[in-house]
């Protein structure tokens, strides 16, 4: 047998999406529809899984739809798909709102949140759809809420995967005590200034750069694409060349 063998993402027998399914995902994700077959396979199989996992419920009226879980899952197992563990294991529960709402929690209107204490990510859905729609604005609501609760989870859930994640994430906040670099960073005005905020909000908004943008990024900030890139042990310039043969996860 030919090829390296790696244990990131191989299922000994994939799930795989129903024709209602994958229609979605190919008409809505660039990010899908540039895998290889077999990769293909293995993102089928942890959306599939994530749909098992996750309670949706709708707010102000909305109804939750086929599309709506398609999409959302999609999302987090794109942001996931270079690791092991793909499910966001401090959550449960998943809300959608049809456009940005009042939280009761914070007393202010916004477009998404992510709650640990009570296992809950919620969406404005007109907000979800616009950062899939325009995909270079280094904008993504999914992306960023979902970024939150990968962290949250790996704070509580301290797997192989959360431990290679929170190292590398460190390392890099390390290295951003470093004034000549915080002074690239800010004078090259590709990082929204929201990023600047904390730690939490600033990892949000360089994945939202990573994976919309990813030439950009390596061209304009190299030392921290390469950080990134180890924290999610995936580069998305690489996507659409053949991956090597996957092997077993969860």
């Amino acid at each position: 047998m030919s090829g390296s063998i790696n244990l990131t993402r191989f299922v000994l027998f994939p799930q795989q999406m129903n024709g209602a399914q994958r229609a979605i995902v190919k008409k809505h994700i660039t990010f899908y529809n540039n895998l290889s077959a077999s990769n293909k396979l293995y993102f089928e199989h942890r959306v599939l899984k994530f749909l098992e996992n996750y309670d949706f419920s709708g707010r102000e009226g909305v109804k939750i739809t086929l599309k709506m879980k398609i999409l959302i899952a999609s999302t987090a197992v794109m942001l996931t798909f270079g690791m092991r563990r793909y499910l966001f294991t401090a959550f449960t529960k998943i809300i959608i709102y049809p456009k940005n709402y009042f939280s009761h929690i914070t007393k202010k209107r916004h477009k998404g949140e992510t709650n640990p204490r009570l296992g809950t990510i919620v969406f404005s859905w007109d907000d979800f759809l616009e950062g899939l729609k325009i995909e270079d604005n280094n904008m993504n609501l999914g992306l960023h809420e979902l970024t939150h609760a990968l962290y949250f989870s790996f704070l509580k859930y301290r797997s192989f995967t959360a431990v290679v994640f929170l190292d590398h994430f460190n390392v890099l906040l390390e290295r951003l005590k470093d004034r000549k670099l915080q002074r690239k960073i800010v004078q090259s005005g590709y990082l929204r200034e929201y990023g600047f905020r904390n730690k939490f909000e600033f990892l949000s908004i360089l994945v939202e750069h990573f994976f919309e943008t990813p030439e950009e990024f390596k061209e304009t900030l190299p030392e921290i694409y390469k950080m990134v890139k180890r924290m999610f042990n995936f580069d998305p310039l690489k996507l659409s060349r053949p991956a090597p043969i996957p092997v077993l996860s969860e």
